[in-house]
């Protein structure tokens, strides 16, 4: 008998499986080491951790199984992907990992989307820059660790760096690559185009191996630490949830499964680079050769469990360890004596910020219609719900993409709750099925390190014959799914209802967290504000590439610029070139003609808010500062300055304002010096000062030539009495 062994290299901890050649369990362990989160949404772990977890997991295995080491064939790890590993010349680690849940690196994705090209990056990667991914790690210790990083010769994921400990041998796996935003998807390559434009050197990134193939062999050193036999064949291996699909048996076209770890994974298996235009699913390399997978990810669903557990269920963890129990099922128990959608109580599971579909690293957990009637049962089943109702916003992208699987294979903690699967199956709205094995990324992995040993000819083999469907289903119940149909409105409602509270409340950690020696340059206010590229921004209007803003920044610097006041001009013969006259009208505004103006100076203070009906492009010159708000927020002339927010505009960046958007000139970034920001609108539109119109339509708004004007009382506007629209409360500034 042939065994094989699979490591489950996983955020709490690793466990280690060793199978039969059949796929039946011999023996496990599991370890489990900290997770430091040393700053507000922060998360890394110890390298040393993973590595020490996995010796004395695989030596435990082998000692209890009392298996002859020569007859274990092969071994394979899966493991938590995104994490960021940087090894000395030396090998050595430099710093811990920073994690895939970690939520620091808004600014780098945004320094990623203005450098590659929101489109562009999704074209060759296949997904936006996101903060969990791997790309924007390496440019955060760039900017923040400069020593750290110029030490750094190379850069390994997890599992890679556990098998680099146990092989010699430095490598990383195509699927988990895929999750660095470094890879050309299809090409199955690093994207020398993404690496040269984030000047990123190519020497820091290992060759590449598919999951299946053969990376390596373990050490006369490792097998002393392991038991194992030297020489033993260690394979690729997978990211979690490539190596999960594997042990569910998710291999071929049409096959799908549900993961509940301690992230929420919906996964679907294709023959074809199957890619969602927004960005808001993952399309990633799968541990299939030749095929891909396109799959949600939830970042905190069970983590979201395990915060209730510690949090709110510490005395009874206790009381059930004691007794050899697990307390979520205690947990669970209490949710299910609670009635469909928690008496009104709503969860929005995003503790780490969130990747799936809402693509928002500043999003916060949220309990929606607390009162005083609910109790602890109340929250934890708002919480089970949440999580699940997140899983199915990420299969209706799946829908959206022509994946719509009648049934979905369960994994995970979650898989393995009879009354978890049955809320899946009535949120979802499918069949839940599960697998036999409990052990579906561990055995993933193993059957990933047959293929690699000789054992199985194809990964479809290896599945073919070790993973078994399991007994236990679950089908949805009508009644129940029409109830959570109408909890699903509600649901998918209160994040966008939210995304600028979100966004004002990131800035207030900023304030309360971050030291003024952790921004990047002290020229800029990213630190304070979000940036155009983020994704709250998106209501506002929209970045376009293309635009020669060199030329235009050059043009400004020729055009008069006060040192203490605002200039305005609404059509500038110097920005007005025949070339970008053409381009800009044919590039934004469909062929109307146009007229470039510009406005520069120095201002930090909101005076006023000004709306054209026409979109209205902004060409930033030097760095800036835009104050908006949305045309929402106004009501029969009058809007809150509360409802105002605040971004920051790098230089050289062409913003597209929506029509839909209020918008103030833009601010200086540091005192002294100016602003200086090209204005594009259709001709006709763009006007000096406005004049108070009699015979207005517009509900006691200024309107003049398109154009409506909010302003301040204390705003020069508002003192010459040229609108009747107001703003009331605080004049904004930037000194606030």
């Amino acid at each position: 008998m042939r065994y094989l062994l699979g490591v489950d290299l996983g955020t709490s901890g690793t466990k280690t499986v060793l199978f039969d050649e059949k796929g039946a369990s011999i023996a496990s362990a599991t370890i489990e080491y900290p997770l430091y989160q040393p700053k507000n949404g922060w998360a890394e772990q110890d390298p040393a951790d993973w590595f020490n977890a996995a010796v004395g997991t695989i030596k435990s295995v082998v000692t209890e199984s009392k298996v002859d080491p020569k007859d274990i064939a092969g071994l394979s790890i899966s493991g938590q992907m995104h994490g960021l590993v940087m090894l000395d010349k030396d090998g050595k680690v430099l710093r811990r990992s920073i994690l895939w849940c970690d939520a620091r690196t808004g600014a780098q994705c945004d320094e990623i989307t203005r450098k590659v090209g929101k489109n562009r990056l999704i074209e060759i990667n296949a997904n936006p820059a996101l903060p969990g991914f791997t790309a924007c790690k390496i440019l955060w210790v760039r900017e923040h660790e400069k020593e750290l990083y110029d030490q750094c010769d190379c850069i390994l994921l997890p599992k890679d760096y556990v098998r680099y400990m146990l092989t010699g041998v430095k490598a990383m796996e195509i699927s988990d690559a895929s999750g660095t935003n470094l890879l050309d998807i299809r090409k199955r390559e690093w994207s020398g185009e993404i690496l040269e434009k984030l000047e990123i050197d190519p020497k820091l990134l290992p060759p590449l191996i598919e999951s299946s193939a053969k990376a390596g062999t373990i050490t006369a050193e490792a097998a002393k630490l392991t038991g194992l036999r030297e020489g033993t064949i260690v394979a690729g291996g997978a990211g979690d949830n490539a190596a999960a699909a594997i042990g569910t048996g998710v291999c071929r076209d049409g096959q799908s499964f549900v993961t509940l770890g301690t992230s929420g994974v919906v996964f679907a298996h294709t023959s074809k680079v199957s890619i969602d235009p927004l960005g808001r699913v993952h399309t990633f390399c799968a541990a299939v050769p030749g095929a891909w997978t396109a799959m949600s990810c939830t970042l905190a669903a069970g983590l979201s469990l395990r915060w209730m557990r510690d949090e709110f269920f510490s005395f009874e963890k206790a009381e059930e360890d004691a007794k050899g129990s697990d307390v979520y099922n205690l947990m669970t128990a209490k949710a299910a004596e609670i009635p469909a959608g928690s008496d009104g109580l709503i969860y929005l599971p995003y503790l780490m910020g969130e990747r799936s579909p809402v693509l928002d690293p500043e999003a916060r957990g949220v309990f929606f219609g607390l009162s005083a009637r609910h109790s602890k049962a109340h929250l934890t089943r708002a919480v089970l719900e949440g999580i699940t109702l997140s899983q199915r916003h990420n299969l209706e992208v799946l829908h959206e993409m022509g994946i719509v699987p009648s049934e979905l294979a369960a994994c995970g903690g979650g898989g393995r709750s009879p009354f978890w699967r049955q809320l899946l199956a009535d949120i979802l709205k499918c069949k839940v099925t599960t697998i036999a094995s409990k052990e579906g990324p561990a055995l993933g992995a193993a059957i990933l390190a047959g293929v690699a040993a000789g054992i199985f000819s194809s990964v479809e083999e290896g599945c073919d014959k070790l993973v078994v469907k399991g007994e236990a289903e679950a089908v949805t119940n009508a009644a129940q799914a029409e109830i959570y149909d109408e909890v699903y409105e509600l649901y998918q409602s209160l994040y966008p209802a939210l995304r600028g509270s979100f966004a004002k409340l990131a800035a207030l950690r900023n304030k309360l967290d971050v030291a003024p020696s952790d921004c990047a340059s002290e020229e800029k206010e990213c630190c304070r504000f979000p940036s155009v590229f983020s994704t709250q921004f998106e209501r506002f209007g929209k970045v376009i590439e293309g635009v020669d803003s060199e030329k235009i920044a050059a043009l400004l610097e020729k055009c008069e610029c006060p040192e203490n006041a605002t200039a305005y001009v609404p059509s500038e013969p110097i920005l007005e070139t025949e070339d970008l006259m053409a381009d800009l009208q044919q590039r934004v505004f469909g062929g109307l003609p146009i007229e470039i103006g510009y406005c520069s100076g120095h201002n930090r203070v909101l005076n006023c808010l000004e709306y054209h009906r026409n979109s209205e492009l902004n060409v930033c010159g030097t760095d800036a500062v835009f104050m908006l708000a949305p045309l929402t927020a106004v009501k029969d002339g009058i809007v809150d300055s509360q409802a105002v927010e605040t971004f920051f505009a790098p230089k050289g960046t062409a913003i597209l304002f929506y029509e839909t958007t209020l918008h103030y000139a833009p601010c200086n970034t540091k005192d002294g010096k100016v602003f200086r920001v090209c204005v594009v609108l259709p001709k006709g539109t763009n006007t000096d000062k406005p004049q108070l119109a009699d015979d207005s339509l517009e509900s006691a708004m200024l309107t003049a030539e398109n154009k409506w004007l909010l302003a301040h009382r204390d705003s020069p506007e508002g003192k010459a009495g040229i609108t009747r629209g107001r703003m009331l409360g605080v004049n904004l500034s930037l000194d606030a």
